[in-house]
This record gives structure tokens, C-alpha cells and sequence, in this order.
């Protein structure tokens, strides 16, 4: 372990449990994964028998990575919450694809894990931090997290692939690539903000809400209100964090909002379900034209009439 490890563990607050808090995360992935800390997040990948020697923390973890079956009564469980990276069709004409994290918006307790899985390759989870040339929008006195660029397990693509497989949108590699997993532990309650740092512009971002504090000094429903970028969210990510439905009271309240559940993506099919509606209109426009018109020939033929009853006069 080298001195900025050994250190972001101590300022992480977790020194004297981080073998309890390991032994949960090995079994929330299961036997056989070899887990490293980076400043308080822990990252996971499964690796093969080529694994680097020289890396004293992986060697120290597989060394000490134990049986599912073992059982430690001064554990604390962990609940783990899955994240999954995803790439989809374009919901809007304006983006040339959909990037997301699904769920968009979570609520967990303190102390909770979120396992990332990279179920499409090429996305970061990154904090909102001026660690990073950013707003702060985690609690205060968070320090600041990033996963790297991370997508598929090399092992699990063909020595002589040259071109990206299809991924599976919910797939763990049974029938296509092997998705690397990344795992952080939320310790501290608060609002935490995330984004992909490639992707961040085409609304690649997340909210996690922990434990029941929603109070913040950077949430807005107003994308005009947010600092202007770099400083904030960049582009459609500025739409994304000032969704309705990612407000920390609603996120608490539904316990996870999905993707397809953001105001954003349900415009296209408001516009639509309005122009259905103006047909009807129209419609009822051209009935009530047609008694008027009615209307006018009677009067027309009543005019008639009262001329020739003058004249024979």
C-alpha cells in the first residue's frame, strides 16, 4: 500500500474496520475478487492469474480473501445497491444517443455500498468537486471520488477482436463481455452528485441521496441558477440535475427514480400527445362552422321571401 492509500484511508474515517468492510464487499462480488481502495472507494475488478505482483494491495487481498460460507459475527452487513452504465437509443433528437446511470436517482442509508457496473464500456462515476474543477455538490467535508475510465474486462474479449461487441444493456457477461464493477461506500448522509466525465454533456449524470438529509446549498430546480460551466454541470447534465423528479425529497420518497422517469425524456411524447389532440379541435371547428352556414342560408332565403311579398305588394 503506497502513503496516499495508507492516508485516504485514515481521512476516510474507516482505519481499525477495513477488514470487516472488505470481508462484506468480497461477498457481495463473491470468492475470488480482489478489491482496492483509492481514497475511501473501493474498486473492483475480477482478474486473472497475470494479475502485477507488484501491486501490494491486490496481493494483500487475495491473500485474504475468505469463503462465502465464513461466517464473523462482528460483521456489519453492507447493503449493496446495483448501478449499471448504459447506452441507449436517442429519446431526444437533440442527443445523438442516450448515456445514463439507471437508476438516475437513489436513495440508501448511511454506510450503504453502490456497486457500478460498466455494462457499457467508456463512463467514469466522478464527484462534483473543486478537487476537479467543479461546484462542490456532496456533503461538506467529503472528500473527493472518482472511478477511472473503466468498461469491459479484457480477459473476456477475443485476443484479436478489433471492433466493439454489442453490449448486454443487462447482462453481468454471461453472454458477452465480462463488465468491470466499481464499488463505493457512502458513509456520510447528504445529497452526492455524480457524472461520467466523457459523457457529462449528453446528461450523464446522477444524484444519491443518503439517509434522510436533503437539505443542500447547491440544489435548483432552475438550470439558469447553476453556476455556468466548468464550474457546473456541462450542458444537458445541467437539465438532468434540475429534474423534478431528481429533487432529494422526491428521490427519498421513491426510493429510486429511473432514467425514462425525468421530465426531459417525456417531452417528445408530450408533443405528440398534443398534436393528437388538435386534430379533434379542428374537427369540431369545421361541425360548428357547418350550422353556421346553414344559418346563413336561411336567413338568405327568408330575405327572399320578403322581397318578392313587397313587390306583390
Amino acid at each position: 500500500m503506497n502513503n496516499n492509500q495508507s492516508e485516504s484511508v485514515e481521512d476516510d474515517g474507516r482505519e481499525g474496520t477495513f477488514g470487516p468492510y472488505r470481508r462484506d464487499i468480497m461477498k457481495a462480488l463473491g470468492a475470488g475478487t480482489a478489491v482496492g481502495l483509492f481514497g475511501g472507494v473501493a474498486a473492483a475488478e475480477e482478474h486473472d492469474e497475470e494479475a502485477d505482483d507488484d501491486n501490494e494491495m491486490d496481493d494483500e487481498m487475495d491473500d485474504e480473501t475468505i469463503d462465502e460460507d465464513e461466517v464473523d459475527d462482528e460483521v456489519t452487513e453492507q447493503t449493496v445497491h446495483t448501478v449499471r452504465t448504459l447506452i441507449t437509443e436517442s429519446t431526444n433528437t437533440e442527443r445523438p444517443a442516450d448515456f445514463f446511470y439507471q437508476p438516475t436517482g437513489l436513495a440508501i442509508e448511511a454506510g450503504d455500498v453502490i456497486k457500478f457496473v460498466f455494462t457499457t464500456p467508456d463512463h467514469t462515476v466522478t464527484s462534483y468537486h473543486p478537487a476537479y474543477g467543479m461546484q462542490r455538490r456532496i456533503p461538506s467535508g467529503v472528500q473527493p471520488f472518482s472511478s477511472p475510465i473503466l468498461g469491459w474486462e479484457p480477459h473476456s474479449l477475443p485476443d484479436d477482436i478489433d471492433m466493439p461487441p454489442e453490449p448486454q444493456q443487462n447482462g453481468d457477461g454471461d453472454n458477452g463481455p465480462t463488465p468491470t464493477s466499481w464499488l463505493h461506500a457512502f458513509e456520510t448522509p447528504g445529497v452526492y452528485d455524480l457524472e461520467c466525465a466523457p459523457h457529462e454533456a449528453f446528461g450523464m449524470a446522477m444524484r444519491v441521496v443518503v439517509g434522510e438529509e436533503t437539505e443542500t446549498e447547491f440544489e435548483t430546480s432552475d438550470p439558469d441558477q447553476l453556476p455556468p460551466p466548468r464550474a457546473g454541470p456541462v450542458e444537458f447534465s445541467r437539465q438532468v440535475l434540475t429534474d423534478p423528479n431528481l429533487e432529494p425529497e422526491a428521490i427519498v420518497e421513491e426510493g429510486r427514480v429511473e432514467w425514462m422517469d425525468l421530465e426531459a425524456n417525456q417531452e417528445v411524447d408530450d408533443v405528440d400527445d398534443e398534436s393528437d389532440e388538435e386534430v379533434p379541435d379542428e374537427e369540431e371547428n369545421d361541425v360548428d362552422d357547418e350550422p353556421e352556414d346553414d344559418e346563413n342560408d336561411v336567413d338568405d332565403e327568408m330575405d327572399d321571401d320578403n322581397g318578392a311579398n313587397n313587390e306583390s305588394s
